[in-house]
């Protein structure tokens, strides 16, 4: 005989699940019920690694495949254990109860010596098991699946297909709305308010940009490159390269890959002035300084460097598109390096 308990869930009913891949870090992701009916478009089956549905789960950190089971958050079991005892217990405190109440119906009113068998069960409360959800909801654009990860991952869990692009377009939209925040605190007087807001937009547009590249790129090489793995993924070999678009380059060729060359030479000096002004920004309070100055031809040493919207839109943009074009190499049967210097 087998017993099935269901597994806990979030507030937005999802449960906990657990990748079997060590290297899969955080492992952890949440997911939620499928769809009760759903389709696979044609279009989308060269996308998927498996069909969708119970039987075996994807890691959307690494895409790695194993059934069901493995997936399983090892707090589950500790709950579902904590459940079964409670449930034994007060099953057999149930049982005595009844066998004090039998007893005491039989016993006899009227002779001179009386028994009363009389039975306190122990009343602990039933176990609680809390499951938090996670802050990056998604819901696959392939199979419909709702999941939940810390921030980025690469695959849908239930059919596989590359989620990459979808994360970053979460990151896009969210600078959007800043933007709209701080044109609000503009037009309401707060210009410093609204500059801050503009800056944190547009160094978030970078920040989200440098992780999407770092995290493709320890994923391409522990999948093309894994006897080198260990040297090439070491802390001192990246850095901050990925804040640098010739670095960047440098380190995906590698594996035969360019990642900017989606983009016009016109793209790619915008995308460089960006990132020089994410700079100064970042650590220098948004006053430019010669180095800045030299790359831009217009701006003044000590003076604040202009940051305008529409402008901040157009770099997220430009990171989208490199981003979209770097899913591709997400698809199944694309293992091999392949080479997209045009």
């Amino acid at each position: 005989m087998q017993l099935s308990y269901p597994l806990p869930r979030s507030p937005s009913g999802k449960a906990y699940q657990y990748s079997p891949n060590p290297s899969a870090a955080p492992r952890l992701f949440l997911i939620g019920d499928a769809p009760e009916t759903r389709a696979i478009s044609e279009e989308h089956r060269l996308a998927i690694r498996r069909e969708p549905g119970p039987g075996q789960t994807v890691c959307p950190y690494s895409g790695f495949v194993a059934d069901d089971d493995e997936f399983i958050h090892f707090s589950d079991i500790e709950a579902v254990k904590k459940q079964v005892a409670w449930e034994a217990t007060a099953d057999v405190e149930d049982h005595i109860a009844d066998l004090a109440k039998s007893f005491n119906r039989r016993q006899g009113k009227s002779g001179l010596i009386s028994i009363k068998m009389d039975f306190k069960p122990s009343r602990r409360p039933q176990p609680l098991a809390i499951r938090e959800d996670l802050l990056r909801e998604l819901t696959c654009s392939v199979c419909a699946r709702e999941y939940a990860v810390y921030a980025i991952a690469l695959f849908c869990p239930d059919c596989g297909a590359p989620g990459y692009g979808q994360h970053f377009e979460r990151e896009v939209e969210l600078v959007r709305e800043q933007v709209t925040l701080a044109d609000a605190q503009y037009e309401a007087g707060r210009r410093e308010t609204a500059y801050r807001l503009m800056g944190n937009a547009h160094e978030d547009v970078l920040t989200a940009f440098e992780t999407a590249l770092k995290t493709l790129y320890r994923h391409l090489v522990r999948e093309r490159l894994p006897d080198k793995a260990e040297g090439l993924l070491k802390k001192k070999q990246i850095g901050n390269a990925f804040q640098n678009i010739e670095r960047g380059r440098s380190l995906f060729e590698r594996i035969g890959i360019d990642p900017f060359h989606v983009l016009s030479e016109g793209d790619l000096e915008l995308l460089r002035l960006n990132i020089e002004k994410r700079h100064v920004i970042g650590h220098n309070l948004g006053i430019a300084d010669e180095h800045y100055v030299e790359l831009t031809q217009s701006d003044q040493p000590g003076e604040t460097v202009r940051l305008i919207g529409g402008e901040i839109e157009r770099f997220a943009d430009l990171c989208l598109r490199v981003v979209l074009d770097l899913e591709r190499s997400l698809l199944p049967g694309q293992s091999e390096a392949r080479e997209t210097i045009s």
